[in-house]
């Protein structure tokens, strides 16, 4: 686990490298981006190192409904009853579906035996599929969690990745969550567009015409630093237009959307994406090329 990072007065970065959650502070505060039920004793650890009462917390911010950006939240719920999860009014019928949530609660499942495996972890909540995720507090393009003592967060839409993608704005810093693409230190980028190719576009030049600060992200922490930030999202705009290309290439050579699959599962599963089973990425993967080829009007059996 990484130890809490200030990285603003009222901003503190905390979780894992690979799972990050942000911690907000007004008159209460916020927990932004919920990671993998992996982490949630460490986190709580955290919470404790810095003499946190759990009566100050207040809200659980879940930017898109991912598992592996919501599962620490289940157990703060239960511990904290009177938190109000906060996400796009998108995932009221996501959170109402037994069929999507039995499959969050396994891909969680998947993922936090791996991190256990891996010696990352050692132990972690047992949480069973509910038959609904509450959403206490919907939001949406310009709304506004007012924490107190000045600090209000406002939220952005920025689809793309996911078609309930929000982006959330405080003082010169982006909380993105997976909106900026998919990025492993030290220079390892990668298009994560399962919902829209051009949506992620938008969503990524929505975040150039902020200019925030600093940008917080997912995994493996933020970037700090007004030109760091340029570049990091120039990168993550960059790596789009290339894997277009790329895709547009192989068909025209005549490769199958599996050949192309195959090729990038290999090459491009790093970091993160490792805990992942390679039949899960070869899935992932496909779905991208497939939303590159309807981007185009290109039609696959």
């Amino acid at each position: 686990m990484l130890p809490p990072f200030n990285l603003a007065r009222n901003i503190t970065l905390l979780g894992s490298e690979l799972f990050n959650l942000y911690l907000v502070k007004g008159e209460t505060c916020a927990i932004i981006e919920g990671g993998v039920s992996g982490i949630t004793y460490p986190f709580l650890d955290q919470l404790s190192q810095l003499n946190v009462p759990p009566e100050t917390i207040s809200y659980l911010v879940i930017l898109h409904s991912h598992f592996d950006h919501m599962m620490v939240f289940p157990t703060l719920k239960e511990k904290y009853p009177w938190v109000k999860i906060v996400t796009s009014a998108l995932n009221r019928t996501t959170f109402s579906s037994e069929r999507i949530l039995a499959k969050i609660f396994d891909s969680d499942r998947k993922i936090t035996l791996a991190l256990m495996e891996r010696g990352l972890i050692s132990q972690a909540p047992a949480l069973h599929p509910n038959t609904s995720f509450p959403l206490d507090i919907s939001v949406e393009e310009g709304s506004i969690l007012d924490l107190g003592k000045g600090v209000k967060i406002k939220f952005i839409e920025t689809p793309g990745h996911s078609p309930d993608g929000l982006s959330a704005y405080l003082d010169g810093t982006l909380f993105c969550s997976d909106s900026s693409g998919f990025y492993t230190p030290p220079d390892f980028f990668r298009p994560n567009y399962w919902f829209r190719l051009d949506e992620a576009e938008k969503s990524i030049d929505k975040m150039k015409t902020i200019d925030p600060e600093i940008l917080c992200r997912g995994h493996y922490g933020a970037m700090v630093g007004r030109e760091v930030v340029r570049k990091h999202l120039q990168m993550g705009h960059q790596c789009i237009e290339d894997f277009k290309a790329f895709v547009l290439e192989r068909m025209n050579r005549g490769d199958s959307v599996e050949k192309i699959a195959q090729e990038v599962t290999v090459r491009f599963s790093k970091g993160f994406l490792e805990l992942f089973p390679a039949e899960e990425n070869y899935r992932l993967w496909k779905l991208l090329i497939q939303r590159t080829l309807e981007h185009f009007g290109i039609l696959t059996l």
